[in-house]
């Protein structure tokens, strides 16, 4: 999948590893949803998690954030959201 032209990674303002909380069995939504309704627009969110988080995803695409999915090394992915 191509990279958006909307992605510029010098506009992430919040990065988050969500491992460790998916590893303790919790689910990391309600953060995100909280993180992401802090920014900008034009700012981008990114979450580490070692699957395509897809219920996120549908949430905030629904709610109007553009996202991208990029597989990292080590079977981890990338997730962005934009404002």
């Amino acid at each position: 999948m191509e990279t958006p032209t909307w992605l510029d990674k010098t506009k992430i303002k919040i990065t988050f590893d969500a491992r460790p909380i998916l590893a303790s069995g919790e689910h990391p939504l309600q953060r995100v949803m909280e993180e992401c309704a802090s920014l900008q627009p034009g700012e981008i969110y990114e979450i580490i998690t070692p699957f395509p988080p897809m219920p996120m995803i549908e949430k905030l695409t629904a709610l109007g954030f553009e996202n991208h999915v990029e597989p990292g090394g080590n079977g981890l992915f990338h997730t962005y959201f934009r404002r």
